[in-house]
């Protein structure tokens, strides 16, 4: 049975002891599995709290993790790319702390518009960085994965089968593919097709629609996209992601180019979205 998730930006840009109470609160309430926590900068998570949060409602937590212009495992600056390491072994214990066994997200590059091509430099050192990763994420009890992001927010790994090759070719047992079809919808040929050829290493999945906001309201192929799933009995982790300015601020929205507001009410979206994941998981397994 897949966990279903709801990502903490649907409902706030912060997060403290606070509105992570509300959240976690909200997800309990609406009857999701598990809370995706961002960490924009580990250091100032509060893993205590967030744990206690999720003891205190019954609801799990996954994590997610994106680099830095400053760290960034696909700078061809040594330095930058070796503060980027810091940051992902970082995020690797606060997410072990949170109570949380999976850390997703682009952690191998910043969320910008890069200019020129990843150097041939970065993308030979990936395995042995991977592997450093790996290993730390083996010492804490956290699989690390990698999500593939769209030409327009990564130059470095922007299809699920690019991210597969670094998972195969180091760690299958302590990394994984992190799929988003929002990303997928750009880049893939076919999200289906693309889904069955990283099988064997998929990990986790971000469901999003293709304008980031109510699923239904876009262009994904849901019954495609779920028959997939379903056709490669894929057991991890589900979970809806959508954005809307008024909830993310004007720094993360100008951050993914987030022009449009698709929606006003978190609460409402959310409960729409997991019927939604509901009806079509059930849609796809014959029940």
């Amino acid at each position: 049975m897949n966990k279903l998730g709801i990502h903490s930006l649907l409902f706030t840009s912060d997060w403290n002891p606070e509105s992570g109470r509300e959240v976690f609160r909200q997800a309990a309430e609406l009857g999701y599995d598990l809370v995706e926590v961002l960490m924009f900068d580990p250091a100032d998570a509060d893993a205590a709290a967030t744990r206690a949060l999720s003891e205190e409602f019954g609801v799990g937590v996954a994590t997610g993790i994106c680099g830095t212009l400053t760290a960034d495992l696909s700078n061809p600056d040594p330095e930058i790319a070796r503060r980027g390491e810091e940051l992902i072994v970082q995020a690797i214990g606060v997410t072990r702390d949170m109570g949380a066994s999976m850390m997703g997200g682009p952690t191998f590059s910043a969320v910008h518009r890069y200019l020129s091509a990843p150097s041939p430099q970065a993308w030979e050192r990936m395995p042995e960085i991977y592997g450093r990763l790996a290993a730390a994420g083996e010492r804490a009890g956290v699989r690390v994965g990698l999500e593939a992001l769209n030409r327009y927010e990564s130059n470095f790994v922007n299809t699920v089968g690019q991210a597969a090759e670094i998972v195969r070719a180091v760690s299958p047992e302590w990394l994984f593919v992190h799929g988003d079809l929002f990303h997928m919808n750009i880049e893939e040929r076919d999200l289906a097709t693309a889904l069955t050829e990283v099988a064997d290493v998929l990990g986790y999945v971000h469901v999003a629609e293709s304008n980031r906001g109510r699923l239904g309201d876009g262009n994904i192929d849901w019954d495609s996209v779920f028959g997939a799933l379903a056709r490669i009995d894929y057991q991890g982790p589900i979970t809806f992601e959508s954005f809307s300015g008024s909830v993310t601020g004007p720094d993360f929205a100008t951050l993914v180019g987030l022009w449009r507001e698709p929606w006003s009410d978190p609460v409402e979206v959310a409960a729409d979205g997991l019927a939604h994941l509901r009806r079509h998981l059930s849609k796809a397994k014959g029940n």
